[in-house]
């Protein structure tokens, strides 16, 4: 039994007329009278019963129909749904992001334009640090991911793309001898307890920020690690050292916590996007051509944070 004996059963049942069901096939009526015969022999039962002005459905051609109609309307969404999987239409994306990402712009206007483009794709969002992430990438465990630049070379089956840029701040309590200037170098930092990452955690923010302190000739005190971006202003809000972090935290809007620009060279933070470079899935990428085209976007988003404490309209 092929698709096509249950097409032209259809057709004439629907039809009730082999004249007609041929016309709305676009077949002559022989070979659609052969090909519902051949059908019959197969199944062994008539289907029909033919008369002067048409043909009736037999007891099995009545239980057939609905059959031949539910195969018929599976095998067309069968169709749909593998097209529109090889177009990146449907299927599942599962997209890791740094604890800090949702403060930025690209993140967000990244998975609201994903969505509202291919509604379809299920996303599989997981808040992870950078290295887990890279970890998860490289295990087929991760589709893509949302990261901070880290002084470490990528693993070159990772492919990347900037898709934002912000300078790094320092996050001091607003009532240090410092919080009055503007900006300042790290070095001005160097007697002060730091709030960092955990180590355990492999976050590209705590790299940069020992890699920065290293250039400006010290090895920060460590007085805290934390898991969360927003415990990490906590705890300087409650007085407890001095951080740095990216410029879009500033939204985080946690009192006693202000904001001074760094003059240091390379004080700067990258959100890349990381998949793997001989990953086809047509949902990633989709994912990718869009944070392409999107990326003059960011540049203007990133220019919109002045580094001095606050975040500009």
């Amino acid at each position: 039994m092929e698709l096509r004996h249950l097409r032209y059963f259809v057709a004439v049942a629907e039809e009730r007329h082999f004249s007609r069901a041929a016309q709305r096939l676009h077949v002559s009526q022989p070979p659609l009278s052969q090909q519902i015969q051949a059908l019959e022999a197969e199944l062994g039962v008539p289907l029909f019963t033919r008369g002067r002005g048409g043909v009736r459905r037999t007891a099995a051609g009545d239980t057939l129909l609905p059959l031949a109609r539910g195969i018929l309307d599976a095998v067309e969404h069968a169709v749909l749904q593998t097209r529109h999987a090889g177009r990146g239409e449907a299927g599942r994306l599962s997209i890791g992001f740094a604890g800090s990402m949702p403060f930025t712009d690209v993140m967000l206007r990244l998975l609201r334009d994903y969505r509202a483009a291919w509604p379809q794709v299920a996303l599989d969002l997981r808040e992870q640090p950078s290295q887990a992430q890279i970890d998860d990438l490289l295990a087929n465990r991760l589709d893509l991911g949302f990261l901070r630049t880290t002084p470490k070379a990528f693993d070159p089956r990772l492919a990347t793309l900037v898709v934002q840029r912000e300078p790094l701040l320092a996050a001091v309590h607003s009532d240090h001898p410092l919080a009055a200037q503007p900006q300042v170098k790290l070095a001005d930092l160097r007697d002060e307890p730091f709030v960092l990452y955990s180590a355990s955690l492999g976050s590209g923010l705590r790299e940069q920020t020992l890699a920065l302190c290293a250039r400006a000739g010290f090895a920060p005190r460590i007085a805290q690690e934390v898991h969360e971006m927003p415990t990490l202003i906590g705890l300087i809000s409650a007085g407890l050292g001095v951080g740095i972090v990216a410029a879009s935290m500033q939204r985080a809007q946690l009192p006693f916590v202000t904001y001074l620009g760094l003059q240091d060279e390379n004080a700067s933070t990258d959100v890349l996007l990381a998949w793997r470079r001989d990953d086809p899935s047509p949902p990633l990428r989709n994912f990718i051509s869009l944070a392409t085209t999107q990326r003059p976007q960011a540049a203007s988003a990133s220019a919109a944070l002045d580094g001095t404490g606050a975040a500009t309209p």
